[in-house]
């Protein structure tokens, strides 16, 4: 199994960027794919800023890895330097680049052996990070709840109502785009589940001007330049939602949802001048003929008027 290289914006935090990439990479390989970190230290993000490096090797006849390459402290950068390196390591070189070199390798050596012993601990820890930003993922920051959450704050929202539950993630869509006609659209099919046909019917009717004008205005209305009246605009959305009807207490449980659903979404959703109309049924469902009242559906008896 061969795996791609993921893309994603360099400005990603990297902890987000695991916690997207890990559950996907153990989808595709059945949970049997070897993960290893690499700790750079904060030196480097304060030098180069942060950044998350992955690298994915795939190899002949082995199984495929992924590397995330880290600017953050392992154990062995935030214990002391002398617990590893003594501090006159370079004491005494006086310009001698051979012997300079020599250190540096040795040094490089030690650091590189401390590296490798904190390496399970540094992945433990790592790991408890990644799962954590994923528990937000799933539970908190999923199909935009918290933000929701924040914006509706102080507002009693019905989130047992299911056709606000669907559309309760489209709220932060308002702050740019509340009244936008495909916006509501989108919303609505949310809303839905897309079982309803949506559509916008914009109307125009003729307000007569108030009787109640300034005192100066000499006259009656009929010689104001804008005439008598002025054009108002309603935009009624209707909405037919397609869903079956069983016993009678199921349809009054329909009708209470559906209406406090329109209540909730005319007053965060619609603009001014506009309103809501839901309407529901089951259209596939078969006419039968029957005595039987406890039937379920449409059904047709004696005294049915069919023209």
């Amino acid at each position: 199994m061969k795996l791609a290289k993921p893309i994603f914006p360099k400005e990603t935090n990297p902890d987000v960027a695991m916690s997207v990439l890990i559950p996907n990479a153990e989808a595709v390989s059945g949970n049997k794919l070897p993960f290893q970190y690499e700790f750079q230290g904060v030196s480097e993000r304060t030098a180069l800023g942060d950044s998350l490096k992955v690298d994915m090797r795939n190899r002949q006849g082995k199984t495929s890895s992924v590397r995330f390459s880290l600017k953050r402290d392992s154990f062995y950068h935030i214990l002391p330097e002398y617990l590893f390196h003594p501090l006159d390591h370079y004491l005494g070189i006086e310009g001698d680049t051979e012997e300079f070199d020599r250190r540096y390798k040795l040094q490089e050596e030690k650091k590189n052996d401390a590296l490798r012993y904190f390496k399970p601990f540094d992945q433990h820890y790592q790991k408890l990070r990644t799962d954590y930003q994923r528990h937000l993922n799933e539970t908190i920051f999923s199909g935009n709840k918290f933000l929701s959450d924040f914006i509706t704050n102080g507002h009693e929202v019905n989130l047992d109502n299911p056709y606000i539950n669907a559309v309760y993630s489209c709220i932060p869509w308002l702050r740019d785009y509340r009244g936008n006609d495909d916006m509501i659209a989108t919303a609505l099919r949310f809303a839905f589940k897309g079982e309803a046909d949506v559509e916008m019917v914009r109307e125009e009717t003729s307000v007569p001007f108030t009787e109640n004008i300034h005192s100066e205005i000499e006259g009656n209305l009929d010689g104001l330049f804008c005439g008598p009246s002025f054009k108002e605009g309603v935009d009624t959305w209707k909405v037919f939602y397609h869903t079956e009807i069983g016993m009678e207490d199921r349809l009054e449980q329909i009708k209470a949802l559906v209406n406090e659903f329109s209540e909730f979404f005319t007053m965060w959703f619609l603009p001014m001048n506009a309103r809501l109309e839901i309407s529901f049924g089951d259209v596939h469902a078969a006419p039968q003929l029957t005595d039987n009242n406890k039937c379920k559906g449409v059904f047709l008896d004696y005294s049915t008027q069919l023209i």
